[in-house]
């Protein structure tokens, strides 16, 4: 009996909550930018898991180094916010090392739908560039599905 009761105390010790999680993906493909993006969530803690996607520029704003389908991870994800009905997003993306600098920054801002299965809303989006005397900047709306 002893043991079983210490086993248990083990048990319960080593046991950690567990958070529920879902998904959400979004996307645009418009006159000024082709984005998808996905990651998992955990609904306790409002974390982004694993965001992975793709962004691709017109080629009449692409600037050199900026100007193919970029592959998306966590690494240029450099702000998140999931939280009280938002999810928010800043995707940062910079030219190669031998090419001529170039940077990008997709901001999107979307809220939840009262049904609370989507999230809709605006993106903005600004590019800069060595070429460019000023940076150029484009909107829009874009539209995430959650699961």
């Amino acid at each position: 009996m002893r043991r079983l009761m210490l086993s248990l105390a083990v048990l319960a010790a080593l046991s950690s909550p567990a958070f529920a999680t879902g998904g959400f993906d979004c996307a645009v493909k418009d006159k000024n930018v082709a984005f998808e993006g996905e990651a998992g969530f955990s609904y306790s803690l409002g974390g982004i898991l694993n965001f992975r996607g793709s962004i691709e520029l017109p080629r009449d704003i692409a600037q050199k180094g900026l100007d193919r389908k970029i592959a998306l991870d966590q690494s240029f994800l450099t702000h998140h916010w999931l939280h009280d009905g938002e999810l928010r997003l800043l995707v940062h993306v910079e030219s190669g090392e031998d090419e001529p600098f170039a940077a990008l920054d997709f901001v999107m801002l979307t809220v939840v739908d009262a049904e609370g299965l989507n999230y809709e809303g605006t993106y903005t989006l600004k590019i800069e560039g060595a070429a460019l005397d000023e940076p150029i900047r484009r909107g829009g709306k874009i539209a995430c599905s959650i699961g």
